[in-house]
């Protein structure tokens, strides 16, 4: 009397489970440029205007997919389903190098490394020692930064940068966003000293 009760609820029991062992969809994300209404109309570099971006340098901790957050403290926590796209590192690079290209109106902005012999005007190099923040709390970046010039020795401008922006929503996209905006602020603060170096030949 007591047998298709019984088979009802095992049945029950194995569509449960086999619900629960579905796993969580993992969300991407990415560093995001500015839009294309932030392009300066004109170029104040001379010569050929050729800006290389790189080596850009990256914490260790962000050398993983998983997005690692954390922005006081000690402790830094890995997202168990929300990952980076790519390298953070090549994706920083280039988000830094196409925001250069907007802000100083020339298409001559290359990455590192580039490919075979190539003459540039002034190369950016960059280390960032912090790049970290929480859903629904801060983000911050930290960098030292350098221009090189035509020799590709000496630097013309060392410089140290640091933003800090609040996240807003308790969620990954919101974080992506907050860090693209400091990107974007790093971007205008190189973007003003190659122009002012451009125009005064003296520093170059």
């Amino acid at each position: 009397m007591t047998l298709f009760p019984l088979l009802l609820v095992a049945s029950s029991a194995s569509v449960l489970d086999g619900c629960s062992l579905s796993p969580p969809r993992t969300r991407l994300y990415v560093l995001t440029a500015l839009p294309q209404s932030d392009r300066v109309p004109n170029t104040v570099l001379t010569g050929s205007g050729t800006v290389g971006v790189g080596p850009v340098e990256l914490p260790q901790y962000t050398d993983r997919l998983q997005i690692v957050t954390g922005n006081t403290g000690h402790e830094l926590s890995r997202a168990p389903f929300d990952n980076w796209a790519e390298p953070l590192e090549a994706n920083f690079a280039r988000v830094l190098a196409e925001n250069l290209s907007l802000l100083l109106a020339t298409d001559q902005v290359v990455v590192f490394p580039w490919q075979g012999p190539l003459s540039l005007d002034y190369q950016v190099i960059v280390e960032v020692t912090k790049f970290l923040g929480e859903p629904g709390g801060q983000a911050s970046l930290e960098t030292l930064w350098r221009i090189v010039g035509k020799n590709g020795k000496d630097a013309i401008a060392i410089e140290k940068s640091s933003f800090s922006e609040p996240v807003g929503a308790r969620n990954y996209e919101a974080l992506a966003a907050a860090l693209s905006r400091m990107v974007a602020a790093l971007s205008r603060d190189i973007a003003t000293t190659i122009t002012t170096i451009a125009s005064n030949p003296s520093h170059r």
